[in-house]
């Protein structure tokens, strides 16, 4: 027999019950006493369905209560289910309908209000709903304000996260890693440092997430130096050991730094090894040109049972190409049909641009031709495997079977075009196509293209042409013009002008190293052993060291 105060003994229950079917139980009984309309037993109701991952039921339940009788907890409750389940527009919808059927707002819905914003990217929203917050004196709460910093954080607007983070009475370092979080995303890596040094300034201890950010910072802008300090920093404050994103971020730092060998460390001292840093060293020794590391890793890897994804497998590619191996390249080709792994448009073109390098030209067309979609970057990896192996005619047939498909050139589909006129030595077509990308496309000439000319006017003898086409460019001239036109020079034995290029070449900061061997190889194939040797001295007092010249056929 049920108590005489038979909602207190309905709400006990509710509180105390951990399941769906005892829930239902309970509203059965609820309705069988007609109190279904009742605002605390609802609201109650309501929450146990929501813990049940009923939102269906806890919908039903909520609108079983008058309109005139819902108030704040109640609405916060489906608002909370609605949040919790991440259905941001149907939060939203919520929130709207509260705010005509109840007077004012509290903590609880508007930071539901605004993480519904966030999910959905509707800053315009947020903004609406932080004012709200500041009508009613709200923007300082200690939940409302953590809310608003990671809204505009997470969508861009960092003038206004930054303002509302240095209202706040209290930070905590969730938050300091947020704000950190957005400005790496969307201010750049001076902002992230300079959060960094303010935190130091007030004395605030660092967490995972702020170290995380300091090191994908360091990552972004190669700085090696600062990022191993960031390593040794969460190594004395015990965070390494505790996340493995963190790990994983460190790699990727010496990754980008192309300090290959304190990434293989790490990642040799790392417990958890996944496929996502798996897929980086790999990636990184293959960028790097140490291509038979990256397959070593490779086999390692599928020896430790852990399957490659498609990123895996394109950055093996790179070293397959970076070899001019295509036996490794049929390797990486049959595994992936092999084991069923469906291909994207980055496997399709990387494996174009490998058969390519390879020589291989009616593979890499067969690869083409069964790609389910092309896009502008696939048409262009495969008319410059036409242009490297030779074959501008192809190049050109595919470049305007590309048009007739009504898609538009971009820059790097020029660049493999240009690059195909250079290897070819047609000047007249080259001239055409620059032009053209310009006149009929309003594609401006960035740096490859420029290259790219002066490329093609020095291997075809035009060397002061080239010349002047540098003295002309409307921009400053770059590292990659001066340095095609510095091995026009080699090939047509201009010392005078090399020795002009390689001095311009210097001053800019470039590869020292490689100026000086190229300008050492001028300087021999004109018969000057003197200026030879002075060269070779100058590598010798700088502490450069000729690298060893390498050439790779495969046999069978």
């Amino acid at each position: 027999m049920l108590p005489v105060n038979r909602t207190n003994a309905l709400l006990t229950i509710l509180t105390q019950i951990k399941t769906l079917h005892h829930t239902q139980q309970v509203h059965a009984k609820i309705i069988l006493h007609g109190l279904e309309q009742e605002v605390i037993l609802g609201s109650s109701l309501t929450n146990s369905y929501i813990q049940s991952n009923r939102l269906d039921f806890a919908t039903a339940s909520f609108d079983q209560i008058p309109s005139c009788k819902k108030n704040r907890y109640s609405w916060n409750t489906i608002l909370s289910g609605y949040s919790k389940s991440k259905n941001h527009v149907e939060t939203l919808r919520l929130y709207n309908n509260m705010r005509k059927d109840c007077n004012g707002v509290d903590s609880f819905n508007l930071v539901f209000a605004i993480k519904a914003c966030v999910g959905l990217g509707f800053l315009r929203s947020g903004v609406l709903v932080h004012g709200l917050a500041m009508k009613n004196g709200l923007e300082r709460d200690d939940y409302v304000a953590p809310s608003l910093v990671e809204m505009y954080a997470e969508l861009g607007g960092m003038g206004d996260a930054r303002k509302v983070f240095d209202e706040m009475p209290v930070r905590s370092s969730v938050l300091w890693g947020v704000l950190m979080k957005g400005y790496l995303r969307y201010s750049g890596d001076c902002e992230v440092f300079r959060l960094f040094y303010l935190m130091r300034e007030v004395g605030f201890g660092f967490d995972a997430l702020t170290l995380i950010c300091l090191v994908k910072a360091c990552g972004n802008v190669c700085a090696g130096k600062e990022g191993k300090s960031v390593h040794g920093l969460s190594i004395r404050r015990g965070f390494i050991d505790q996340s493995g994103y963190l790990r994983a971020s460190v790699i990727d730092m010496y990754v980008k730094c192309r300090l290959l060998d304190n990434a293989r460390e790490m990642f040799e001292t790392s417990v958890d090894k996944n496929v996502v840093m798996w897929t980086t060293l790999v990636s990184g020794f293959a960028k790097c040109e140490r291509a038979v590391e990256a397959f070593d890793l490779f086999r390692e890897m599928l020896g430790e049972s852990v399957l490659p994804n498609q990123c895996t497998l394109a950055a093996l590619l790179v070293s397959c190409s970076s070899l001019g191996s295509q036996r490794h390249g049929r390797s990486v080709h049959g595994y992936m049909i092999r084991n069923e792994i469906e291909m994207d448009a980055v496997n399709f073109t990387s494996f174009i641009d490998m058969y390519g390098r390879c020589g291989n030209i009616q593979m890499a067309r067969k690869v083409f031709d069964v790609m389910p979609e092309r896009n502008v970057i696939s048409w262009s990896s495969m008319i410059n495997a036409f242009g490297i192996n030779g074959m501008l005619e192809e190049a050109l047939d595919c470049f305007g079977e590309m048009k007739s498909r009504n898609l538009t050139p971009n820059s790097v589909t020029f660049v493999s075009v240009l690059s195909a006129c250079s290897h070819s030595g047609n000047i007249k077509e080259g001239r055409k196509q620059f032009v053209s990308m310009t006149r009929d496309y309003g594609i401006s000439p960035e740096e490859e293209h420029y290259a790219c000319m002066v490329d093609l006017l020095g291997r075809a003898g035009e060397v002061e042409e080239a010349k002047s086409f540098i003295d002309n460019m409307p921009v400053k001239p770059m590292a990659s013009a001066w340095g095609a036109l510095l091995n026009a020079c080699r090939i047509h034995k201009k010392v005078d002008l090399a020795e002009e290029i390689a001095e311009k070449l210097l001053s800019m900061g470039s590869n020292e190293s490689s100026v000086y061997v190229l300008l050492s190889n001028i300087y021999a194939d004109a018969g000057m052993w003197e200026m030879v040797n002075s060269v070779r001295r100058k590598m010798g007092i700088k502490g450069y060291t000729k690298p060893m010249g390498l050439s790779s056929i495969e046999v069978g």
